[in-house]
């Protein structure tokens, strides 16, 4: 059953049962579950993708996750961290949600997760992956299941040093999640920062940063892209005669199946670094790549698979309580085991709730039908834990 935030109308018997849910003692009867994501504004390509991937989860789970009658609360954060603490408000006040995934991007989890958590909620991230809650900022009842910042950055930056590259540019978005993604390709390459930039969330003319980086030549470039700015700068970097003359890296959301229409050949030979591919052999990912493809018509991209991970990861924990999420210590329980099959192969969290994971390379290519690809390179670093896990003291 899915209600958007928007919509008031409830039913007396749903508020009863969600009150009744975190106090009672018997078998839950109905769970309320959040998608908090980006439907709207510059970003909304993201979060349309993570709902694609939830839908999928969620007609896989035939509408009950855990195995318990479930209502749907979907709510718009716009991309905006003060419309993320708005909506992240009214889930808990309002809706009386007692798990929230979604939080697509660092800015808006960051203005989000507090709101949600001191709401008594339960938060399973299925995209951003801010250091602070790796660290310090780390949380019993938050586990974030798609990756830590750091992870995939770090293994392309040590890709490009084995690359042979000595020199190299790095450049982000302007943002939490654009410093660290930045930061740990720095720290993962081996050889001289060329230079360190940082442009606008919202930025889409690069003309100046790219006559900049021409005048530095390096033999490398580094970038944190997505969504619309992924796209102009892609497209810009062709047009200035740099494609194919100094290599470009970055991570999977700069180019992926929603942008490749837009971005064209301008993308082709651009290096990534991953925790998922659609290509990864494995049962749980040959499902939801085949469900995807029969639905949408296309390969999914790793913000529909990290959500659909999200959603069997809740499932798993909703089963292993039968539906009890009264008994919370259990809950937290089940969702440390996480006992489920991901698309990424093998699976398990950290002590501070955050992923052990293997992080892939892939290289935009195009298959024998001439379309565009995210073709498999291999695995750049096994069973890679976050660098932020030792400051992680788990309250009790």
């Amino acid at each position: 059953m899915f209600r958007e935030q928007h919509m008031h109308g409830r039913l007396c018997i749903a508020m009863f049962v969600a009150g009744a849910l975190w106090s009672g003692t018997a078998a839950a009867q109905e769970l309320r579950l959040g998608l908090l994501t980006a439907l709207s504004g510059q970003l909304s390509i993201a979060g349309a993708e993570q709902k694609r991937g939830f839908d999928i989860a969620i007609e896989q789970l035939g509408g009950k996750v855990g195995g318990v009658a479930t209502e749907i609360i979907v709510a718009d954060d716009k991309g905006d961290p003060g419309e993320a603490a708005q909506a992240a408000n009214r889930l808990i006040d309002r809706d009386k949600v007692q798990i929230v995934t979604g939080l697509p991007f660092s800015h808006t989890m960051m203005a989000s997760v507090r709101p949600l958590l001191n709401g008594g909620a339960f938060v399973v991230g299925a995209n951003a992956g801010p250091s602070t809650l790796a660290g310090e900022g780390c949380h019993p009842n938050l586990f974030v299941s798609s990756f830590h910042n750091d992870q995939w950055d770090i293994a392309v930056g040590e890709y490009m040093s084995a690359k042979g590259h000595k020199r190299a540019y790095f450049m982000g978005m302007d943002y939490q999640a654009g410093w660290e993604h930045t930061k740990a390709a720095i720290r993962g390459f081996k050889g001289e920062k060329v230079a360190e930039v940082y442009t606008p969330i919202k930025q889409l003319d690069f003309s100046a940063e790219l006559t900049q980086l021409r005048a530095a030549n390096p033999d490398a470039v580094f970038v944190f892209y997505f969504a619309s700015s992924a796209v102009a700068f892609a497209r810009q970097y062709a047009q200035a005669g740099l494609q194919g003359r100094i290599p470009l890296y970055s991570m999977g959301a700069f180019s992926d199946p929603t942008l490749f229409p837009a971005q064209g050949d301008s993308v082709l030979g651009v290096v990534m670094s991953e925790s998922w591919n659609h290509q990864l052999d494995n049962p749980a990912n040959k499902r939801f790549v085949e469900a995807y493809r029969a639905k949408f018509k296309r390969d999914p991209t790793g913000f529909a698979a990290r959500q659909y991970d999200a959603m069997m990861l809740i499932d798993s924990a909703v089963r292993a309580v039968k539906g009890n999420l009264a008994d919370q210590d259990a809950l937290r329980a089940a969702f440390r085991k996480a006992d489920f099959q991901s698309v990424r192969g093998k699976f398990r969290f950290n002590t501070n709730h955050f992923p052990i994971q293997d992080i892939y390379v892939e290289e935009v290519a195009k298959n024998d039908k001439g379309q565009l690809y995210s073709k498999l390179i291999g695995v750049a670093i096994k069973d890679q834990m976050d660098p932020d896990y030792q400051k992680c003291k788990m309250p009790k």
